[in-house]
């Protein structure tokens, strides 16, 4: 498998070439994420969000891999890895000059937009399926009035106070998933 083609299985879900990844790349993500404190579990979820981070990153058309694939994952998998021990630390110190964030504060915004995203997408998915439903609808824009009609609400002010409730609910959801402090934004 060459180097763009990695790329190209991330960019379009190939199921053989991301197979092919996780057979090629997962082993040594496992090697450093065991020998900095961690479980194969853990390394595991770290393989799983630097491949979410690269997706996000060469949906870009202009995106150009600069470096090997495997140092880049490598890299990445390092960076998630050592926030992860960070956060879990709890102090502030600061880490080992080996495992500060090198590949620059877009990456950053990328790892952690990608993980608030997991807390969304798992808090919504925990929402009744009448809340998930018209959220859904009003994700994808449809109006107050239309959504009252699809759910079969009795109008559009009753659709707008079940909206407001269902919204509370994912909210208070998402502040309730134990990842979520290490990822809020202050204030």
């Amino acid at each position: 498998m060459k180097e763009d083609s990695h790329i190209h299985a991330i960019r379009t879900g190939d199921p053989v070439g991301l197979k092919e990844l996780y057979r090629k790349f997962l082993p040594g993500i496992q090697t450093l994420v065991t020998r900095h404190g961690g479980t194969r579990d853990d390394a595991f979820d770290i393989f799983q969000d630097a491949l979410m981070v690269l997706f996000e990153k060469v949906r870009d058309e202009q995106f150009q891999l600069t470096s090997s694939f495997y140092t880049l994952l490598y890299g990445i998998c390092r960076n998630l890895w050592g926030n992860k021990l960070q956060k879990r630390s709890r102090s502030e110190t600061e880490l080992p000059e080996q495992w500060q964030v090198s590949a620059g504060e877009e990456w950053r915004e990328l790892m952690v937009r990608e993980e608030m995203r997991s807390i969304f997408w798992s808090a919504f998915q925990r929402l009744g399926e009448d809340c998930r439903a018209l959220l859904q609808l009003f994700f994808e824009k449809v109006s107050m009035e239309e959504i009252a009609r699809i759910m079969g609400y009795a109008g559009e002010g009753y659709a707008k106070k079940r909206k407001f409730q269902c919204k509370e609910h994912l909210i208070r959801l998402v502040r309730e998933d134990h990842r979520y402090p290490e990822y809020a934004l202050p204030g």
